[in-house]
């Protein structure tokens, strides 16, 4: 297989199907073996359930996992030649057969991933950003505090956005204003205390 994931939580934005297609960011841990961890209510969860298919997209664009944490993106922006839900902007993606392993009492299932096939669409060379770091790590803190409503997660957002400020481009701006818009009042209300 020619796309490898590092040791740790490799970022990416995981596609699955039942009929329209659907995209999550996700984190996928690579800890001797390959898995990611779930939410059951989610629809990465049931389309995964059904098929036991998931893609992993590699994305370098902010805007696209900022939308994907907090809407469905319609066909368009998946790519119509594909047997799997690919996304347009991969450069990179790799097709997976999953693995349930859920214990009825938790919220959340580890789904274990096997490599069906890879794609490497282009080869970007993409120097490390700390402002495109910077705004998956406030998306992930956003998805947080919509789940268990801790303002802490907001407070660590204050931090992201700052790198943003300091190091980011036009992309990485709208994402993050995007992002802001999707919390929208609790943003607010947090800056007023």
């Amino acid at each position: 297989m020619e796309v490898q994931f590092h040791e740790g939580i490799s970022e990416v934005i995981a596609t699955t199907r039942n009929g329209q297609p659907n995209a999550a960011p996700m984190g996928v841990i690579n800890r001797g073996s390959l898995y990611i961890a779930v939410y059951k209510d989610s629809h990465t969860f049931l389309n995964v359930k059904k098929n036991r298919q998931l893609v992993a997209n590699f994305v370098a664009d902010p805007l696209i996992y900022v939308k994907t944490a907090f809407e469905d993106l319609g066909p368009d922006f998946f790519s119509p030649d594909e047997t799997a839900p690919v996304l347009k902007a991969a450069y990179a993606w790799v097709e997976f057969t999953c693995s349930i392993l859920e214990k009825p009492t938790q919220k959340s299932a580890v789904v274990e991933l096997q490599p069906v096939r890879s794609v490497v669409l282009q080869r970007p060379i993409i120097p490390v950003n700390r402002a495109f770091c910077a705004v998956l790590e406030a998306t992930i803190h956003a998805t947080r505090y919509q789940t268990l409503e801790d303002p802490a997660y907001l407070e660590r957002m204050a931090h992201c956005e700052s790198i943003v400020t300091k190091c980011g481009g036009r992309r990485e701006f709208e994402a993050f204003e995007l992002l802001k818009k999707y919390l929208g009042q609790a943003i607010t209300s947090r800056q007023q205390d």
